[in-house]
């Protein structure tokens, strides 16, 4: 199991894609890598896409947040990954810890925050863009090109060793 966790001056970060760096953790509470955030200097959408091309491209199971987007949100849970809610007064491993309790879970888009900006601009579609893909790309038509996305990916701050293949059923109920 995998667990990502935004993070800022060592403490999960109050607003998700805005996390100076994004730590991935093991199934042991482990930090095992840790990537700067490539959503962080801006780039809007476009750069909020390589984020999440970042945590899949990691395997993530769950991600921890305080705050998040309902679009954000609604592309992590569309993806399979988990999203439980925390708050950055807790300590890293109270927060990792409590990751499987159900009162902590996002399990609907609508339990993120409003996009206003996103709204105000009508939508990041609204550029004539075609980058809305099966990648679940946002329309602005200013995504890098894979090559670029994958270098962040050869890039970690720390890796120790490899992670033993864990099944895990996630956060979401059954159908």
């Amino acid at each position: 199991m995998i667990i990502a966790m935004p993070m800022s001056r060592g403490r999960l970060a109050a607003h998700f894609t805005k996390a100076q760096r994004i730590g991935f953790f093991n199934e042991y509470h482990q930090l095992i890598t840790s990537f700067d955030n490539p959503a962080i200097g801006g780039g809007g959408c476009c750069a909020k896409s390589e984020l999440l091309s970042l945590i899949k491209a990691q395997k993530t199971d769950i991600v921890i947040v305080q705050h998040i987007g309902e679009r954000m949100l609604g592309k992590l849970l569309a993806a399979g990954i988990s999203v439980s809610q925390g708050d950055n007064a807790e300590s890293i491993e109270v927060l990792l810890s409590q990751t499987q309790l159900m009162e902590r879970r996002l399990l609907d888009a609508s339990q993120g925050r409003a996009s206003l900006n996103h709204a105000k601009k009508g939508g990041c579609c609204a550029s004539g863009g075609d980058c809305g893909s099966a990648e679940g790309g946002c329309g602005c038509g200013g995504h890098k090109p894979m090559s670029e996305v994958s270098s962040l990916l050869q890039k970690p701050e720390s890796a120790q060793g490899e992670l033993a293949s864990v099944s895990y059923s996630g956060f979401r109920p059954l159908s």
